[in-house]
């Protein structure tokens, strides 16, 4: 019996970390777009609580620079919508521009955000000539679907988006806690 519990005890760190590989991607998918997604729950915290804390976070975030961002928010749907667009760092020499639309339905204990209508302006040669790409036709399947020509590396655009999008809903998430 000893024995079987010590197998347990060794194996199970194993296995529920093969567990979660599955579920990364850094291209997720929704109704065939490119779609980041995060659904919390905040058991002790009611939908104004949580509207105002986020309302504020995006306002000071995404509502400052009017050439870049935009902010809007209803109060009585308890939802906050960004459009905005950011430098994003591919590596330490190359960048692209990443426009995005980020939607937060506040509710009763929880809210839901959803970072989706990805699409990169890419210049990699600066000949001011940018391009407009969807995210879906970069980074579709891991990077595997790209159908882009001009960007050989669309991985690096995978990796950045999801560490951008993971960053962002991260910051969703310290700002329910802020008063």
């Amino acid at each position: 019996m000893k024995h079987r519990i010590f197998l347990l005890c060794l194996l199970l760190p194993a296995w529920l970390a093969a567990q979660g590989q599955g579920k990364t991607t850094c291209s997720p998918v929704k109704n065939g777009k490119i779609c980041y997604n995060d659904e919390v729950e905040a058991a002790t915290y009611t939908k104004d609580r949580l509207f105002e804390s986020i309302s504020k976070w995006a306002t000071n975030a995404y509502g400052t620079d009017i050439f870049f961002s935009n902010v809007s928010a209803n109060k009585n749907r308890g939802t906050i919508l960004v459009s905005s667009k950011v430098e994003l760092l591919l590596s330490e020499t190359e960048k692209t521009f990443v426009k995005f639309r980020l939607r937060i339905c506040c509710y009763d204990k929880r809210y839901t955000a959803e970072m989706t209508d990805i699409v990169y302006q890419y210049d990699p040669y600066n000949d001011k000539r940018v391009k407009t790409y969807p995210a879906e036709n970069v980074i579709l399947n891991e990077g595997k679907g790209n159908t882009v020509a001009l960007i050989q590396d669309p991985r690096l655009f995978c990796e950045a988006t999801h560490d951008f999008a993971e960053k962002l809903l991260g910051e969703i998430f310290d700002a329910t806690k802020k008063r």
